[in-house]
């Protein structure tokens, strides 16, 4: 009975015991946990990275967008400078961001295999556009060559110092870029208009109805500057078309022949080039 009631007896309190030391041990545990937390950084830099990735898949605001961008256009900027200028511009930099603080670590690891940039010029798209025109828009047919003739009006013989061209009150262009340096009425030529398109030569278009430049303006191929008519001494409607070299009246059929060739010319090479 004695050795009966012993049993039990140790075996009640050691149970006891075992749970008094269980919970001895759970606060234990708990104040060693606590311990580590408050000593072990790395917990504590674990909750500041949950921190930040709340911080950063949170709604941005308009100043975070704004100081964002600016980052990224200055790292696109300090990716095209030198290593030397990078160094300046970094330390001025990096309050700008976040996103900029390891940044010059990441240029030097590139520095080693970035290769020199290579400049290129722009690409032009814009087709060969020609550098002259023809006085009109609908053919050159000639009435009266250059050259002497029987004045159509005063039945005598006279130089007919340029070339009457059929057109029915039609619009006058400027065979090539110039200047204009006489615009106005005549006796003679009725109303006209001469450009100079360089030192050695000029055009002149006489007979007109209507004049749109005056001296002093910029004309160039292809522009409007008249409309024919039957001004001046003429016996119908038509363009007198005449051409200077060097002060001297030449065969203006023969000027704008040579226009065309080389015309033609620049052409032909530009589409073997093109092509």
């Amino acid at each position: 009975m004695v050795g009966m009631l012993s049993l039990c007896y140790s075996l009640a309190f050691g149970q006891f015991n075992t749970l008094t030391r269980k919970e001895a041990k759970s606060n234990e545990s708990i104040t060693e946990m606590r311990t580590v937390k408050k000593e072990n950084p790395d917990l504590r830099k674990e909750k500041d990275n949950k921190n930040f990735f709340y911080k950063l898949f949170n709604t941005p605001t308009k100043s975070d967008l704004k100081k964002q961008i600016d980052s990224l256009k200055m790292m696109m900027l300090e990716y095209s400078l030198s290593k030397k200028k990078r160094e300046v511009l970094i330390p001025k930099a990096n309050n700008d961001s976040l996103l900029l603080p390891g940044k010059k670590q990441f240029f030097e690891q590139i520095e080693s295999i970035e290769k020199p940039i290579k400049k290129f010029s722009l690409i032009k798209e814009e087709d060969f556009v020609s550098k002259i025109s023809m006085p009109l828009d609908k053919g050159i047919i000639v009435t009266s060559p250059f050259g002497w003739r029987t004045h159509p009006i005063f039945r005598s013989g006279k130089m007919h110092n340029g070339t009457d061209l059929k057109a029915n009150y039609e619009n006058v262009y400027a065979v090539l870029d110039g200047i204009v340096i006489e615009s106005g009425n005549s006796s003679g030529g009725g109303k006209y208009i001469k450009i100079r398109h360089s030192d050695s030569f000029v055009t002149s278009y006489l007979h007109l109805s209507e004049i749109y430049y005056e001296a002093g303006e910029y004309v160039k191929a292809g522009f409007i500057v008249a409309r024919s008519g039957n001004s001046g001494n003429s016996t119908g409607p038509h363009l007198h078309f005449a051409v200077q070299e060097n002060g001297k009246y030449i065969n203006p059929i023969r000027f704008l022949n040579d226009l065309i060739n080389a015309n033609n010319l620049i052409a032909t090479h530009y589409e073997t080039a093109k092509n």
